[in-house]
């Protein structure tokens, strides 16, 4: 038998609710009968009523401002993640999964931005960044939500049905 693939993720996610920076911590497996996971610890980290002022603005910033934020926010996601790494004792972690914060979605006109550059989420915490999931589907006509149908697929093939609970519900 083959040694199963095993993965510590950290996985990272801002919404448009604005409420908080979203981390878990999951085990991924792959064995023998597929992929399975762990979900083992999450939280949501509060943001400051300056984090929810930059975020929210963010669409109307110049350029140059929200280069700055883009590098900012990925600082800020970094620390937020080694901060939960050592709260939580978690030693070895394979990498970050970061969504971002979504900004421009608009995939009638095949563009969408994710907020937070990973290369400052990777230089800040030292781990190894898996970022910006929606923009090659997009780019090929999708809604950007490319993950989900994997996610399903991989996770929950013995479901008969996923209900999605975020900024909208929906089933698959």
């Amino acid at each position: 038998m083959k040694t199963p693939i095993k993965y510590k993720v950290l996985g990272v996610m801002s919404g448009t609710s604005l409420d908080g920076l979203d981390i878990a911590f999951c085990e991924f497996e792959k064995g023998r009968k597929g992929w399975s996971f762990k979900s083992e610890i999450g939280e949501t980290i509060k943001y400051s009523k300056q984090w929810v002022n930059k975020l929210s603005t963010a669409p109307f910033a110049s350029a140059e401002e929200f280069e700055k934020l883009h590098y900012e926010f990925g600082e800020y996601v970094g620390n937020a993640c080694k901060r939960f790494s050592k709260k939580h004792n978690l030693g070895s972690v394979d990498f970050i999964s970061s969504h971002g914060h979504t900004i421009f979605h608009q995939p009638e006109r095949r563009f969408t931005f994710q907020l937070g550059s990973g290369v400052a989420i990777h230089h800040t915490s030292g781990l190894p960044v898996i970022c910006d999931f929606r923009s090659e589907d997009v780019l090929k006509g999708g809604e950007g939500a490319p993950l989900v149908p994997v996610g399903d697929h991989h996770l929950f093939a013995t479901y008969d049905v996923c209900l999605n609970i975020g900024g909208i519900a929906n089933l698959s």
